[in-house]
């Protein structure tokens, strides 16, 4: 098959390239914006049956008013001492002031003499600022809000001896996207400097980055139309993270695909084929590890489909038509161009021609070649050594300790949590709805045994009028119908550690449960909404990662036609993850701050180090099956000639993909710099160590049993 598409192309190839300039055209054209479907919703990822889910369509159906999330105001005199009676009627005029500017979904501004620390030298003020349906903490509309806040702040302290900082999770969720956005700079530009520099320092051509750069460029518009198209039919939602992951997978995999086809074309054309011949044999075997890894890499995203949580389950359309597209342009467009272009896509060099001499890739296929049992034990063993740094795993849900230091939130943040109750920034709300009216007294019992819960620091306290209650504060709001009530509890915890989160999962659902209340009973907010996405999360890996390894293991076996060879590359794979993870872990807990890595680490390390760095260990193998299947060598032979003639393609295919990450350590923030080195470490960890040493060391090994029950070519040295 690859054989003929390899022949249509090259013959064809001016009509191949004419198709997809109108393909791109016609689809670019009459699709949507991909940003009509693109939704931040957070409430999204958790499947309906999770408290903290049930909790959101209670608050949405009852209290709609008070729909969004608070900002967290701090005052406090310039000079750090108490504030004066004076400078507390001055508070007071503040919130009337932002509460009269009118700006846009801030609903309400409100303090109390209760909400002045302990010390006297801080008054907190709460903003309460409207969502909305449909949108979230990262909403453009509601990060503006924060802006308009402080910039409100500004003017009206300015003059008096008050000094402001607005915290919580929506201010940190703007201090994040702004300190983000050099990063995502500094990755863009780094990713287009790998892409343009190394295929021209490996070929000694600037066509070759160009090459890369373009095909894939054409790859990523055609793919985020094709999504926001099938958003649009299907009607479902696309996360608004998506095309940052689109840009690094893409890049990452095309860039990877057009280099197995360019040393595979520079390999032919060495043995004195300059027809197109050579860029038809090029596809033909390159075509081979390509459509392979490509079909892998869109298994492991298929399995996304079966998450419970909308953060995979979201992702996984865009992820799988993009490097699904991303496949038939690597087997048609490319060598399209290719055949065009010819030789002088490695103009001006003319080292193309002078036939490798592979000094240190041959040095090493012939150390792995005759001595593969010695080498398979030292890399098991230093991997050994790598997953033991797994004693030291644990994740933090704590965004604001990824901040620098220097914003405002974080800041604020420090000083309120010194001030407060360290639950304070996030109050924990439990949620109570009823057939009938509820009353202050109906709930006292709840609202007591909630008090008395380990991990409640105190409840906060509400003015109603309520007709049955005096006018003093009460433990419960009530909802308009009086069906409804919310009480909203301190925790005495950060609420994002995972004391927390335990506590909120724990003994105070136990307590909100216990009373027998006639009325159905959510637990929700920040930190129940972490708890439970902790726990879906590790529920949908666990789903997932068996899929994706079944799915997997069909397609290699099919491709390599044996049922032995599959089981090895896996497991290879699992251990590549558990020592990222221990080298991680041990670097960023053991011996750096001891917080924790933040969450997302798993989710990212089985997206970019099982589904891409699978490219690495298949194009390994394939190889290897080549020269011992097509070209009937002894495997030790076979293992050096693989080595020799994939070590190039390994080495810059891993530093592209790997120095993409790196880059984000450059950013200066925790959060990037944790994701940075794991992805980048995990990266290179398959393609240097498990691809080009363990995976030839271990197939030598075994030899014929490998593709078992294939028959082998009768070996010849």
């Amino acid at each position: 098959m690859l054989q003929k598409i390899a022949n249509f192309v090259t013959e064809k190839r001016w009509y191949v390239v004419g198709f997809w300039i109108v393909a791109a055209a016609l689809v670019v054209t009459f699709s949507p914006q991909l940003s009509d479907s693109t939704s931040n919703d957070q409430a999204s990822f958790l499947p309906s049956e999770y408290e903290s889910a049930v909790a959101q369509d209670i608050a949405s159906e009852a209290f709609p008013q008070e729909e969004g999330q608070p900002a967290l105001i701090l005052l406090k005199r310039s000079d750090g001492k108490q504030l004066t009676p004076a400078d507390k009627q001055e508070v007071l005029a503040v919130t009337q002031e932002l509460n009269n500017a009118n700006i846009d979904k801030v609903t309400s501004v409100v303090t109390a003499s209760q909400l002045v620390s302990e010390n006297g030298k801080i008054q907190l003020v709460t903003a309460q600022i409207d969502a909305g349906l449909g949108t979230g903490p990262q909403d453009e509309a509601v990060l503006e809000s924060i802006k308009e806040l402080r910039l409100e702040l500004s003017e009206q302290t300015d003059g008096t001896d008050l000094t402001y900082a607005v915290t919580g999770s929506l201010a940190i969720s703007l201090d994040t996207q702004e300190s983000t956005g050099d990063a995502e700079m500094i990755v863009g530009l780094v990713t287009v400097l790998l892409i343009l520099l190394l295929p021209t320092i490996v070929f000694r051509s600037p066509f070759a980055g160009i090459l890369s750069l373009v095909s894939v460029g054409i790859v990523y518009v055609m793919s985020t139309s094709l999504l926001a198209l099938t958003a649009q039919i299907f009607d479902f939602n696309v996360n608004g993270q998506l095309t940052a992951l689109l840009i690094v997978v893409l890049f990452g995999i095309g860039t990877d695909y057009i280099l197995f086809l360019l040393f595979r074309y520079r390999e032919r054309l060495r043995s004195g084929d300059h027809t197109r011949g050579a860029v038809s044999f090029a596809l033909t075997r390159a075509g081979e590890a390509i459509l392979s890894a490509a079909l892998v890499v869109a298994a492991a995203f298929t399995a996304m489909f079966a998450a419970s949580l909308g953060f995979f389950s979201s992702l996984a359309p865009g992820l799988v038509i993009s490097v699904l597209l991303m496949l038939v342009a690597v087997l048609t467009l490319v060598p399209a161009l290719l055949a065009i272009i010819g030789d002088k896509i490695f103009w001006p060099s003319k080292k193309w021609q002078t036939a490798q001499k592979g000094d240190l890739s041959g040095r090493l296929g012939s150390l792995v070649a005759n001595n593969p049992i010695k080498v398979s034990a030292i890399v098991l063993l230093a991997l050994g050594g790598l997953m033991a740094g797994m004693t030291q795993y644990k994740t933090t849900f704590d965004l604001i300790s990824q901040l620098p230091p220097d914003t405002e939130s974080s800041k604020g943040f420090k000083e309120m949590t010194s001030a407060f109750p360290a639950g304070t920034s996030s109050p924990t709300t439990v949620y109570v709805k009823s057939d009938s009216k509820l009353t202050q007294e109906s709930l006292l019992p709840l609202a007591t045994a909630l008090s008395e819960a380990k991990g409640v620091a105190n409840i906060l306290p509400v003015r109603t009028s309520d007709p049955g209650s005096s006018a003093m504060p009460q433990p419960a709001q009530l909802s308009p119908d009086g069906k409804a009530a919310t009480i909203s509890l301190i925790l005495d915890e950060d609420p994002t550690s995972t004391q927390a989160m335990e506590d909120v999962s724990g003994p105070i659902r136990d307590a909100a449960h216990s009373t027998g209340l006639d009325a159905q009973i959510a637990v929700g907010g920040e930190t129940a909404s972490y708890a439970d996405l902790q726990e879906a999360t590790t529920q949908d890996i666990l789903t997932i990662v068996p899929i994706a390894a079944g799915i997997i293991f069909v397609i290699l076996a099919v491709l390599l036609r044996s049922l032995v060879a599959p089981i090895y590359l896996l497991i290879s794979v699992g251990i590549g993850v558990v020592a990222t993870l221990g080298a991680t872990s041990l670097l960023f807990v053991g011996l750096g701050d001891g917080g924790g890595l933040i969450f997302m680490l798993p989710i990212l390390l089985y997206l970019f180090v099982v589904a891409v760095g699978t490219d690495y260990n298949i194009l390994m193998i394939t190889r290897l099956r080549e020269e011992i299947h097509k070209e009937g060598k002894h495997p030790e032979i076979a293992t050096k000639n693989a080595i020799e003639h994939t070590a190039p393609t390994l080495i810059s295919a891993g530093v592209i993909l790997a120095g993409t990450f790196a880059s984000l350590m450059l950013a200066g923030l925790s959060l990037l710099t944790q994701m940075g080195f794991s992805v980048a470490f995990g990266i290179s960890l398959g393609a240097f160590v498990i691809s080009l040493i363990l995976i030839p060391a271990v197939s030598t090994v075994l030899g014929r049993w490998v593709w078992w029950p294939s028959k082998v070519k009768k070996e010849r040295r």
